[in-house]
């Protein structure tokens, strides 16, 4: 039997972030991954010219932490900024509407009515909230009014989070627009306050991907010295010990087992249920109710001469009411360079999600059909995508419905009975590719005090920005 510090159950994006920071403080560190690779659902594959992303596409970050990261694995050269200059859009009354991104430009568009803008122009008058749990739609609707919810939040929490605005649960989605009422009694207050103080770089968020995709930041990170990963290492039981935990692993030579002091579950919330099923019920139980939302990611590939529209943008987002059958696009190519071979286009759209779950059961013909008609009609398409690709996610992102971030703080109360235990999944603080690094930071740094160091990787926090996922 073995010993380590610190053991990681799950290699993707949480857990290798956790294993990184923890090897900085110079914390002994074993990664159980059950598959032969790590980097779970971010994946980058090149098909004929073609660079795609089987799942997240574009890190956005106005953290320093992640700056920090970034710069210690020597990616800075190979970072892909996204265009500064490109327009968003969204789809009104059945066509292709660029999203205006600033107040000036939103008080003199014809996207939005007098009403709304009078609404966004008393947001400082509206008072608190009164309820101890509102949805996304009801936060919204309360302070901003229904025309933003429709046309700018509904398409966003739908189509980036694959989850309904109706259910999810505002302090959980939107925690720095919910926090910004909590204590400036206004969103529009409080910005100009960040603004003046200028405490956080909320407008200036440097968005960006890698030359050759995401998955170039999980194989740094899988590369980051002193992190032992054992691949094809399935964790089929937990035991707590006097002096820690104890795991136990089925391997192509058979059965592991390990001793270690901390132990993290980086898996999805059904696997980490089943692990914590004979340790503590209650938290079994909470982690088998966290709901997933089932997602289709599908790849198209064009002649540019195929397309009328300029794609002169990021890609559009569809609004609920909106007849089309899926939830966005991205114009991947426009976005970064090198996603398409000379004189080609590349398009990532989004199907499924908690409002279309049934799209992700559809046979690929008829996927490719209903997506293909519709992104005919927005974009002015001619002929058949030359490449196409569908990544399928039956469990595609963590829905973050009801009083849900009630129940993260009971789940996390119940895991102050068990010393050395810690959870670090996107089913807790966003699901970000961001919000991933930064809580394998906080968890590595509770860790570390845990275990005497007075180390910290934790770089001073400035005031929390606007930016929720």
């Amino acid at each position: 039997m073995n010993d380590t510090e610190v053991l990681i159950i799950g290699g993707g994006i949480s857990g290798l972030s956790t294993a990184s920071w923890l090897a900085q403080l110079g914390i002994e560190v074993e990664l159980w991954e059950a598959n032969s690779r790590t980097g779970g659902k971010i994946r980058s594959r090149k098909d004929n010219g073609y660079l795609t992303e089987q799942a997240a596409g574009i890190l956005m970050n106005f953290r320093p932490q992640i700056d920090h990261l970034i710069d210690s694995l020597d990616l800075n050269e190979s970072k892909s900024p996204r265009s500064k200059t490109l327009r968003r859009h969204i789809i009104h009354q059945g066509a292709l509407t660029e999203m205006p991104m600033t107040i000036p430009g939103i008080m003199t568009s014809s996207l939005w009515s007098r009403q709304t803008k009078l609404h966004l122009a008393t947001e400082c008058l509206i008072p608190r909230r009164k309820k101890a749990h509102e949805s996304v739609s009801e936060f919204i609707e309360r302070r901003f009014g229904r025309e933003i919810l429709e046309k700018a939040i509904d398409p966003f929490i739908a189509g980036t989070l694959a989850s309904d605005p109706n259910q999810a649960d505002a302090a959980a989605v939107l925690p720095r627009l919910t926090a910004l009422e909590s204590r400036y009694g206004s969103i529009t207050v409080g910005i100009l306050i960040h603004k003046i103080l200028k405490r956080r770089r909320v407008n200036n968020a440097d968005t960006f991907s890698f030359k050759n995709g995401m998955q170039t930041l999980t194989d740094a990170l899988s590369d980051s010295p002193n992190i032992d990963i054992r691949r094809n290492h399935k964790a089929v039981t937990i035991e707590k010990t006097k002096t820690g935990w104890c795991a136990t692993a089925t391997t192509f030579s058979g059965e592991r087992t390990i001793r270690c002091k901390h132990l993290v579950l980086s898996t999805p919330a059904d696997i980490s249920a089943a692990l914590m099923a004979t340790i503590d019920k209650t938290i079994s139980d909470q982690l088998k109710s966290i709901e997933y939302a089932p997602l289709a990611i599908v790849h198209y590939g064009f002649d540019q001469s195929q397309i009328k529209h300029p794609l002169n943008g990021s890609g559009f987002l569809i609004p609920g009411g909106e007849k089309y059958a899926f939830n966005g696009n991205l114009w991947m190519s426009t976005l970064f360079n090198h996603r398409a071979p000379d004189g080609k286009v590349l398009m990532t759209s989004y199907m499924g999600g908690a409002r279309r779950s049934e799209q992700v059961g559809w046979r690929d013909e008829k996927l490719h059909q209903t997506l293909q008609q519709n992104l005919k009609q927005l974009l002015g398409i001619k002929g058949e995508a030359e490449y196409q690709r569908i990544d399928r996610h039956q469990q595609g992102l963590p829905l973050y419905h009801g009083a849900y971030q009630k129940k993260m703080e009971q789940l996390k109360k119940g895991l102050e009975s068990w010393q050395g235990l810690h959870l670090a999944a996107n089913y807790l603080g966003g699901v970000s590719v961001r919000e991933r690094i930064f809580q394998g930071l906080q968890t590595a740094d509770r860790i570390s005090l845990t275990l005497g160091s007075q180390k910290k990787v934790y770089l001073p926090e400035q005031q929390e920005g606007l930016l929720s996922t």
